[in-house]
């Protein structure tokens, strides 16, 4: 987990600037975020299913996220995309855990996709959060069909990628050390 200083220096910074402090490579060419909400007090995350219709990982369960708009700082993107994804309003960021990088393939409809000149490298940086109503929850029919709240006991009944998985997982262990942290 990272420090109150970073969830700080995130609230401005925006992906153009994480990009330009980047020092490790590659350099990551966009910036996505993910949100782990946790559910006020009951062990688990918020987890969203897939569109059966997406032509990545269909079906496929995941904490909601997306890009960071040009001019956007990481944590209105974060609130955004949250809030796009479920109609859930972030109240509080937490802490920030672990992120990862990937690689895609970027085309359009009718070209090929093996053209690596193509390909792009992604930084996911991930928050937990709370929000305003878990009770609320709306999902946008374009991008997710179904929610759930995940436990550690529940995690492997949900088919995920392995690296989502890890993100789950690094996520109800900070959200547990948060609840440590509040009942003492």
């Amino acid at each position: 987990m990272y420090t109150s200083e970073l969830i700080a220096l995130r609230s401005t910074q925006t992906a153009a600037d994480y990009i330009r402090s980047c020092t490790d490579t590659p350099k990551p060419h966009h910036i996505v975020t993910g949100g782990a909400i946790a559910n006020h007090g009951i062990p688990g995350v918020l987890i969203v299913q897939r569109a059966a219709h997406e032509h990545s990982y269909p079906n496929e369960w995941e904490i909601p996220g997306g890009h960071v708009d040009p001019g956007e700082s990481i944590l209105e993107a974060l609130s955004r995309e949250i809030y796009e994804e479920t109609a859930l309003v972030v109240t509080k960021v937490l802490c920030e855990f672990e992120g990862f990088r990937y690689w895609s393939t970027k085309y359009e409809e009718g070209e090929s996709t093996t053209d690596s000149s193509l390909s792009v490298c992604t930084q996911q940086l991930n928050f937990c959060v709370l929000v305003k109503d878990t009770s609320a929850i709306k999902l946008d029919p374009q991008e997710h069909q179904q929610y759930a709240w995940c436990t550690s006991e529940t995690l492997e009944q949900y088919k995920m990628t392995p690296t989502m998985r890890q993100v789950v997982s690094n996520a109800l262990e900070g959200l547990a050390h948060f609840r440590v942290l509040q009942t003492d």
